[in-house]
């Protein structure tokens, strides 16, 4: 699992790189990668050892083509301070929607682990599963 600085993304009821509407019920997350949305992740608060799996909806925080990063094993390009068009960051990896943040029980933008997962199939997404809420063994 990558090990990264996680934030929250509140955007309620606007529109998604993948052109979701957010809510407070699908648990989704944004990597900063075009080519990973639609993949699902496990993402877990080494904090409380909490865990959820969430599917990307979004692409940032901060980049849109981190490749090296999200595929690869590199660092987030954030974790530097700027990003590629020089705005300051906060060294976000990944961005939580407010459903994962909730069952994560994140209280600030702390690191989280989180690592690419295959669903069974005909599963469309995670919040139809009841994937979202299982804890780590």
């Amino acid at each position: 699992m990558i090990q990264v600085k996680a934030s929250r993304e509140m955007r309620l009821y606007e529109v998604t790189a993948s052109g979701y509407v957010v809510d407070l019920f699908v648990p989704f997350v944004a990597l900063p990668s075009v080519a990973a949305l639609h993949k699902a992740i496990r993402i877990r608060n080494p904090l409380n050892d909490r865990q959820c799996v969430a599917i990307v909806l979004d692409v940032g925080p901060w980049e849109e083509r981190d490749d090296q990063y999200v595929f690869d094993g590199g660092r987030p390009k954030a974790e530097s301070g700027l990003d590629s068009r020089g705005r300051r960051t906060n060294g976000s990896g990944i961005d939580l929607s407010e459903r994962v943040w909730l069952e994560l029980a994140m209280t600030d933008n702390t690191p989280v682990q989180w690592e690419f997962i295959r669903l069974p199939y005909g599963v469309d997404r995670p919040a139809s599963t009841g994937l979202a809420s299982q804890a780590h063994p």
